[in-house]
């Protein structure tokens, strides 16, 4: 069961059982969080929940594309991300410290998919994002190219 905001799953709400949900990340939902890494996109999310008394069972698989700052010529670069995750929500009356487990307050049982789903996407993106060659900025290239630090053994060769 969703509340208001769609990325927002009212984990006491759900009855024992599996639920499942679908979402579809675009421009809308990366320019409303606070980062800077992710220009736009479009993922399709899937979210499987196995909700047993106060324990849920969260799986997450995501597809798609997402527009990202090239790291040579600064420009936009798309690039494919793919990822599969779970996760294990427990409710609870406090914070427990536990690195494999999420704990929410029973008395606000309202989990926000939001920025897990942004980090899943964040992680699955490559090291270095960059264009094929030949398809960066030519004037960037053409800037770097002037730039470029060479050695002695560079230039006899």
């Amino acid at each position: 069961m969703a509340t208001e905001k769609p990325l927002n799953i009212d984990l006491g709400a759900l009855t024992a059982g599996r639920h499942c949900f679908e979402y579809k990340l675009d421009d809308a939902f990366f320019s409303a969080l606070d980062q800077d890494v992710v220009l736009g996109g479009s993922v399709s999310v899937s979210v499987q929940i196995i909700a047993q008394e106060d324990t849920f069972k969260l799986s997450l698989s995501l597809e798609g594309t997402v527009e990202v700052t090239c790291d040579r010529c600064l420009d936009p670069v798309t690039e494919s991300v793919e990822a599969e995750d779970e996760l294990l929500i427990k409710l609870a009356a406090h914070d427990d410290e536990d690195e494999n487990c999420v704990y929410l307050d029973m008395t606000h049982p309202v989990f926000d998919l939001g920025w897990l789903l942004y980090e899943e996407i964040s992680v699955s993106l490559p090291i270095v994002c960059r264009h094929q060659p030949g398809e960066c900025n030519p004037q960037m290239e053409e800037l770097l190219q002037a730039h470029l630090c060479t050695t002695i053994e560079d230039e006899e060769n």
